[in-house]
């Protein structure tokens, strides 16, 4: 019974967590709203109210099998703070370091130039401050904090990562339709390979955070800043992510792969 309840709430999750957004993207498109990342209009409006729909999902199904004790255990194990500084530092400098790898890459392979203009801003900046930690609570305590520990108890840390990065990309799949978005004319094939690279990343060090998602939350956001505000040469980093996740594989714990229910939390 415990194995099928458990079952039932990722299942709950996802469906619910997908439904939000398909429901916002369809009520864009049926009264032809553009979508923006400006909250003064409706489209910025729709944004806000879908950032945190796997929080949503995630405070939903645990409240309807696990009750509000699920619920407690969810965010106090997400957001405990007390863990080594390193993972404070390392979730925050791997997209800088990747961004700088692949921009000093370009230049020595492809003779790229560098970027004139480093910082530039796509919104206010108070308002990406605000939207940046907006949508890190929004999303990482759903997807890393509730799906991704249920999913590697399952799964394995490897099996659980991977199948929690490809939900997550495909998650997004309706910004893909949604002209301004980040998403809008990207691949999907390489989005769904660059979420789940991240998520692999993001699972090593909440497995070093003890299962905190502070450090998902900080990587996520660190590289969002990059995508948001910096300009860089993107060439080759999907390359250098890759190698990223490559060498989170070998720190993860044991088993990477499994198939069946383990009471015991990998995080």
């Amino acid at each position: 019974m415990a194995k099928q309840t458990q079952l039932s709430h990722l299942i709950l999750y996802v469906v619910i967590s997908y439904s939000i957004l398909w429901a916002l993207f369809s009520i864009g498109k049926l009264f032809e709203i553009p979508f923006t990342y400006d909250p003064r209009q409706l489209g910025g409006l729709l944004v806000l109210i879908g950032v945190p729909a796997a929080l949503i999902a995630a405070t939903t199904s645990l409240l309807i099998t696990n009750g509000k004790y699920g619920l407690h255990h969810l965010i106090k194990r997400s957001l405990s703070w007390r863990f080594n500084i390193i993972w404070y530092i390392a979730a925050i400098l791997t997209p800088l370091v990747i961004a700088a790898a692949s921009t000093l890459t370009a230049v020595l392979i492809s003779e790229a130039e560098l970027p004139n203009n480093w910082f530039s801003p796509s919104m206010p900046l108070g308002f990406m401050i605000f939207f940046l930690v907006y949508n890190g609570l929004g999303e990482e305590i759903g997807w890393r904090g509730f799906a991704l520990p249920e999913l590697q108890n399952r799964l394995g840390s490897l099996g659980g990562s991977l199948v929690v990065g490809t939900l997550w990309a495909l998650w997004h799949l309706p910004l893909f339709f949604a002209p301004g978005s980040s998403q809008y004319g990207d691949s999907l094939i390489l989005y769904i390979y660059l979420l789940t690279c991240w998520t692999i990343v993001m699972a090593l060090f909440i497995y070093k955070a003890q299962g905190s998602v502070l450090p998902a939350i900080l990587l996520h956001e660190s590289a969002n800043f990059f995508a948001f505000a910096i300009n860089y040469r993107k060439q080759y980093i999907f390359l250098f992510w890759g190698i990223a996740a490559f060498i989170a594989i070998i720190f993860l714990p044991r088993p990477l792969i499994k198939f069946g229910n383990n009471s015991k939390s990998i995080t």
